[in-house]
């Protein structure tokens, strides 16, 4: 999956650099917990991790033509980031 993540983001830059996706980290991992992701290890599934990326793109596509603020999209890409973890924490507790 990494390597066919590069090649699409290569094809998109049209070009290989090595830091053009400085900064994707919180994107990465706030999409895997949103998809159901443990942070523990292990659990989750591809299907409901590209359900999480479609969801973190659509809000952050939202954010962009309503004109939000960079600062507030990291803010509000943040909230939503605590938010699945708390869901995902109460989750493991009540296994």
């Amino acid at each position: 999956m990494a390597a066919l993540a590069g090649v699409v983001l290569a094809s998109r830059m049209t070009s290989g650099q090595p830091m053009s996706s400085q900064g994707f980290e919180l994107e990465v991992i706030s999409a895997c917990v949103l998809g159901g992701v443990s942070l523990t290890g292990g659990v989750g599934t591809m299907s409901f991790v590209i359900a999480g990326v479609l969801i973190m793109g659509t809000v952050q596509n939202v954010m962009n033509l309503l004109n939000v603020p960079p600062f507030y999209q990291y803010v509000a890409r943040g909230l939503i980031l605590l938010a699945a973890v708390l869901f995902d924490r109460l989750k493991q507790a009540l296994k």
